[in-house]
């Protein structure tokens, strides 16, 4: 009865380690998204939305987000973005979508949050080479 087990057990812990090693994924590229995961709301705002594993931090989450929000905001010619409307969801995934308004040039005053695109995406460079 033990060996039966011990096979059992030690199977499922097998299968949860690699499930939990390869469950967070790496970062999906703005040109791979789905399209269903960016949505133009009007001209200087999107719905932007990242999926990953529910075995994905919820920190990590937020930095592949701002990675994209960024992405987006340098392909569109803007400078920097903020983000708003947070709507989280988990269950077999974790998804997060957030409205992103987008500016250009100077950076704007009074607002609250905002990132410059071009750092996040050195911020997120050097964070990833570390990894």
């Amino acid at each position: 009865m033990w060996p039966k087990l011990w096979k059992t057990e030690v199977t499922v812990v097998m299968l949860a380690a690699s499930l939990a090693g390869c469950a967070t994924g790496r970062y999906t590229p703005l040109g791979e998204t789905e399209k269903d995961e960016i949505q133009q709301l009007k001209e200087n705002a999107y719905r932007v939305e990242y999926r990953v594993s529910a075995f994905t931090s919820q920190e990590q989450l937020d930095r592949y987000l701002r990675q994209r929000c960024a992405e987006l905001t340098l392909r569109e010619g803007y400078d920097f973005f903020h983000l708003a409307r947070r709507a989280d969801m988990l269950g077999l995934s974790r998804r997060t979508a957030m409205t992103a308004t987008l500016y250009k040039g100077q950076k704007p005053v009074g607002v609250a949050d905002l990132y410059d695109a071009k750092d996040v995406l050195a911020e997120t460079s050097s964070i990833l080479k570390s990894d």
